[in-house]
């Protein structure tokens, strides 16, 4: 199998890193291991896990997780902080995590993790710091 140039990837993988947590990745033609993961669609229904809110009110548990000053979505309590048992499925490929916000209670959320796949059609990925280090969780 002649080699190809590194040039080509190189560029691709420095768009990539540039961009952060984008949506797209690189896939060559014809190669089934490299495709896209199943993205899924955020759910639009009210008060369910993962839909879209901007108060807590809006969610069944209360818990609307939130950038500062923008959109968020509805979550639910972890059954402990690493046990995820509780957590609605992802919409789509991304896995469920449990998140710190600081809840007096001490409880930790339900998060979509976007470190190594793409957020659901809908979510968009945000780095943030969380109690346990640096995060890549869907919005």
């Amino acid at each position: 199998m002649p080699e190809r140039p590194l040039y080509p990837l190189v560029v691709a993988t420095l768009c990539l890193a540039l961009a952060g947590c984008s949506e797209r990745t690189i896939a060559e033609a014809g190669d089934p291991e490299d495709e896209d993961p199943e993205v899924g669609q955020q759910p639009v229904g009210p008060g369910v896990m993962y839909s879209p809110c901007v108060a807590a009110s809006e969610c069944p548990d209360d818990l609307c997780v939130f950038p500062k000053d923008e959109a968020g979505y509805c979550a639910g309590p972890c059954a402990a902080p690493t046990d995820a048992s509780t957590c609605d499925p992802a919409p789509g490929a991304q896995p469920v995590r449990c998140l710190d916000i600081g809840l007096p209670s001490g409880a930790w959320v339900c998060a979509l993790d976007c470190a190594d796949n793409p957020c659901p059609d809908g979510m968009r990925c945000e780095q943030i710091s969380a109690s346990d280090g640096a995060r890549a969780v869907c919005f």
